[in-house]
This record gives structure tokens, sequence and C-alpha cells, in this order.
């Protein structure tokens, strides 16, 4: 039945819709492939023109109940937002989500960087990247907690680095000297060589000239980075934003968020009525 189900939604996604644009606000953190390869995958199978907005999850959330945003589709970093958006009747932004894929954090650096080989020596097991971010020559963006989950999270990645290496106060003094951007800012920054190295998901790496150090798993959050989508009670266009969902979650937009660095789970966690 479950095998069933998932060729019926793959067939779905390949059907052309009347609705011709689907309105999708997402994390920042996949505006490279969403922008990219998943619109251009999205055009070629459905028919479909895709009209994104990349903004921190939490951002995106807050412009959602302002009534400042009316999108078909919702993909959050933090499924805890998408519980903020169920309410009841009328004072409900969503029925409910599903809850796909996951991410890890890393620290990304510059190619451009002129501390690209103090880097090079982490990746190599040769300083600790605690050590290299600590260096009060490198620079190192994140973004605002108040407005993006990942800058919630690299709190909490220093912190456990801290705890890792035993070293709090170093930890500490990472935390304070690291500039805040926006989070579709941050990339850019780092990518062009303004900031040595910035914190990031695993998805947002692809494509760009940065390259990844992994953090110590005890640090990295795997368990906990998930993204979550919905479609909007009011909808613009609620057929495209089925079509939108079936083709992220079943169809030809999997492979594409899996090659991108997306983790997806074998089976969505469904809140609500979705």
């Amino acid at each position: 039945m479950k095998m069933l189900f998932m060729a019926l939604a793959a067939i779905l996604v390949l059907v052309p819709t009347s609705d011709g644009t689907v309105s999708v606000v997402y994390a920042g953190s996949l505006v490279r492939v969403m922008e990219g390869p998943l619109a251009s995958s999205l055009r070629s199978q459905t028919g479909l023109q895709f009209s994104g907005e990349a903004k921190g999850s939490k951002a995106l959330a807050h412009l959602i109940v302002a009534g400042l945003r009316t999108p078909d589709v919702f993909i959050s970093a933090d499924s805890k937002l998408l519980d903020g958006l169920m309410g009841r009747g009328e004072q409900s932004f969503i029925s409910g989500y599903r809850i796909f894929g996951s991410a890890r954090m890393v620290v990304a650096y510059s190619i451009r960087s002129p501390h690209r080989d103090l880097f090079e020596r982490a990746a190599r097991g040769e300083a600790s990247i605690l050590d290299v971010l600590a260096n009060p020559n490198v620079r190192v963006g994140r973004t605002d907690p108040q407005l993006d989950p990942k800058g919630v999270r690299t709190v909490r990645v220093l912190q456990l680095l801290g705890k890792h290496f035993h070293r709090p106060a170093e930890a500490n003094a990472v935390l304070a000297k690291a500039e805040v951007f926006p989070e579709e800012d941050l990339a850019v920054r780092v990518e062009s060589g303004e900031l040595d190295a910035g914190f990031f998901y695993s998805t947002e790496t692809s494509g760009r000239g940065l390259r990844a150090l992994e953090l110590p798993s005890d640090s990295n959050l795997s368990r906990e980075i998930a993204y979550a989508i919905a479609v909007l009670r009011h909808a613009p266009h609620p057929r495209a934003a089925k079509v939108f969902v079936d083709f992220v979650l079943v169809g030809g937009g999997k492979p594409v968020l899996e090659q991108a660095g997306v983790s997806y789970f074998s089976n969505p966690r469904v809140i609500g009525r979705p």
C-alpha cells in the first residue's frame, strides 16, 4: 500500500497544473539548490514556475503571522516554528506539516581567505577547529538567533565545542567576536573572502566557493536539524502547492535536495493534517 501511494504521488508530480506558479518561502540554507536545480527540475517536470523567497525560518514565520507574506508553501529548518502556525479554526495558518529530512552543522571557510592554510590544517587534523576559529586574525560570521534557527544552533554548537575541547572560555570568545549577518547574506560574504569562515548547515556549501569542515559528532547537532514543509491554509495556488509538496517529498525534487545534502527520512513524520 505504501509503495502504491508513493507511485501515485510521483505520477501526480508529473501532471502539469493550471496554476502556473507556486510561491514558496523557505529556509535560506536552501537558497542555492531551490533557486537553481530544483526550480529548473520543477519547471521541466511539472510545468510549474517557482517563485521563492529565502530568509531565516524564524523571520519567515513572523512575516506569515503578521500577514506580510501569503505563500503557498513554507519550508522551515525548524519544525517547532510550524507548531506556532497551527492554531484553531480561522486563527491557524496551516493545518499540519511533514518533517522530511535533516542536515548537520559545519564550519565553512572561503578558498579566498588569507587564512585558508589554517583551516586546511584543521581539515587534516593538525589543529583543532576551535584553535583556528579563536585566532584573533580570523573573521567569523554567524546568523542572528532572533531571526534564524541556525543562529540559535550556532550558539549551541560553540557551547558544545567548548565542552568537547574542555575550553569553554575560548568558545565563548569565538561567539563574542563572530559578526552577525542575515542568513541570505552570510554565505556570500564568506564565499567572497570578506569573512574567513562561518557556521552553516551541511546543505549550504554545495556549488559554492566554500569548503566545509566537519565538526565533532557530539557538536554538529545532526540529530536535531530537520526540514519541515507545510501548505498554507489560504494558499493562493492550492493545486500548485500540492504538486510542489509531492515533488519535494517523493518526486523529482527529492534527488535534487539529496544531492544538495538533505538526508531524507525513510518515513516523513506527519504532524496534524497536512
